[in-house]
């Protein structure tokens, strides 16, 4: 009986490099959308100080509208410099050009 249960048994430098290369992939910066346009680049400055940015693709564009109202709320409360309009208009022209559909 132990012959066959040490046979199904994961060698631990196996479960080992599995486990860090869900890590290292996981950890990976996600892609932006024209990452190199001015609103990605002042998306990722500004948005990115507290989290990763999020791919505009995951919501649409009323959804932006929304999300960066409520992130100016929490700019605010944690003492960073508020966006200014032009910043805003930028950030949410480029998340809403790349928004999702549904």
């Amino acid at each position: 009986m132990r012959a066959s249960r040490r046979a199904r048994r994961i060698p631990r430098a196996t479960l080992a490099l599995a486990l860090l290369a869900i890590v290292l992939t996981g950890c990976k910066p996600p892609s932006l959308p024209d990452a190199s346009s001015p609103g990605a680049q002042l998306y990722v400055e500004r948005c990115g100080n507290c989290h990763a940015p999020y791919n505009p693709h995951e919501m649409t564009a009323s959804m932006w509208d929304t999300q960066v109202t409520m992130m100016e709320v929490k700019i605010q409360a944690a003492g960073m410099p508020p966006l200014t309009s032009d910043e805003r208009e930028s950030i949410l022209e480029y998340l809403k050009h790349n928004a999702g559909t549904e």
